[in-house]
């Protein structure tokens, strides 16, 4: 069928529907009108019945209050005709009273021939009035009926034109309005079935079509999101972390420049100390870039040419290690310091300017040195040294210095 007509013929169903559901919403109101009129009607209905009853009570008191009238006029007839013959009087006045009570019997049975029939005329009103009451509660059950019925109807319809209404979007992807205006326009219907065809054919082209591929893609998206999520994240770390570093690294430049040039001036100092004159001086291969520059030392010992450290001999490269140590020391003193034969390239006299220039440091740094040198040893506070008296059992021994040359003296 072609969509045109597809698209009419649901048009259609669901205008229909709209149709018979405004109907039955109609006819509904209506019933609704008409249940409410009758249960006027019927409690109006029910007041008069009460209204009734209460008057039919009141009667049937009155007759009982009659008859009562009644017996005791009889019994009081019976009393005289009893008197007449045991008490003396006149005949005419005894006739008289004989009549007068006779005539009340007569007015007494005509009120209760009244009161009856007024009992027997509120009975049948009652009568009526139920049987009205009761054709009145059959059309308003009738109404509630066809009220019920017309709000299955309705809820029929509706869900009928929502049921259409879905088709309709997923089939062609339109909506009812979308449609009606599409309907009213105009269309080559050759046009449209060769369009159709044409769809028909790229639609079999394409093969089964893999179900399972919308899972997968629902959990490769969910992946990817979650991925990307991930990856912006790290993007973001990634810039602090490099942030973090870009100002660490401006922190370190400044540290480090502050930290070389108090050691450059310090150890211009300790170089002619520890050499007995001469200079010496730090240099920055690279002054631009504090991170990744190189340090020369550059250094002139008494009596000899400015020269780079790596040309000097053994011993004043020791010495002048030494000597830029103590400019480090210097700089940032340290409670505690452990030097391992720092001295054993040197030659005795620079053991001694080594040994005692130690002593500058005494107040604020306390220095163990590992060494095998007399001119250490002699300038130490406290020796300790292992010995093996017997063999293979080592033994520590300390000397106080102090206290020994005390003992001497």
């Amino acid at each position: 069928m072609a969509i045109e007509a597809q698209i009419t013929e649901m048009d259609a169903e669901i205008a229909d529907m709209m149709e018979r559901s405004k109907v039955a919403e109609s006819k509904l109101k209506s019933d609704e009108e008409t249940l409410s009129n009758l249960k006027a009607k019927i409690a109006v209905q029910k007041s008069e019945l009460e209204q009734a009853k209460t008057e039919v009570s009141r009667v049937q008191e009155n007759l009982d209050e009659n008859y009562l009238q009644k017996e005791e006029l009889e019994n009081k007839i019976a009393d005289l005709k009893n008197n007449l013959s045991s008490v003396s009087m006149s005949e005419t006045e005894a006739a008289r009273q004989i009549e007068r009570t006779r005539g009340e019997k007569e007015a007494v049975a005509l009120q209760i021939e009244t009161l009856n029939r007024s009992k027997a005329e509120l009975q049948a009103e009652i009568a009526d009035l139920e049987a009205q009451t009761a054709e009145r509660n059959n059309q308003a059950s009738y109404y509630l009926e066809q009220k019920n019925k017309a709000e299955i109807q309705i809820g029929k319809a509706e869900v009928d034109v929502r049921n259409r209404t879905e088709r309709l979007m997923e089939a062609y992807m339109l909506t009812p309005e979308s449609a009606k205006e599409k309907r009213s326009a105009e269309f080559d219907m050759e046009t449209l079935r060769s369009k159709v065809r044409l769809l028909k054919r790229s639609i079999d082209e394409l093969g089964v079509v893999n179900i399972g591929a919308i899972d997968e893609f629902e959990r490769i998206n969910e992946r990817h999101t979650f991925l990307t999520g991930q990856q912006e994240d790290l993007l973001s770390a990634k810039e602090t972390l490099f942030q973090v570093m870009d100002e660490m690294d401006e922190e370190v430049k400044k540290r480090f420049g502050e930290s070389f040039e108090a050691i450059k001036r310090e150890f211009a100092i300790t170089f002619p100390e520890l050499f007995g004159g001469g200079r010496a001086e730090l240099v920055l291969l690279n002054p631009e870039d504090l991170l990744t520059t190189g340090i020369d030392i550059v250094a002139q010992p008494p009596g000899k040419k400015l020269q780079n450290l790596s040309l000097r001999s053994g011993g004043e490269r020791a010495l002048t290690a030494i000597a830029l140590l103590f400019a480090i020391i210097r700089v940032r003193p340290v409670p505690f310091c452990i030097l391992d034969e720092v001295e054993a390239a040197l030659d005795e006299a620079n053991v001694v300017r080594f040994s005692r220039y130690l002593k500058h440091f005494e107040e604020n740094t306390q220095f163990i040195v590992i060494t095998h040198r007399k001119g250490t040893m002699e300038e130490a506070d406290v020796l300790y040294g292992v010995t093996m008296q017997e063999s293979g059992v080592s033994k520590l021994v300390s000397v106080r210095l102090e206290e020994t040359a005390e003992l001497i003296k």
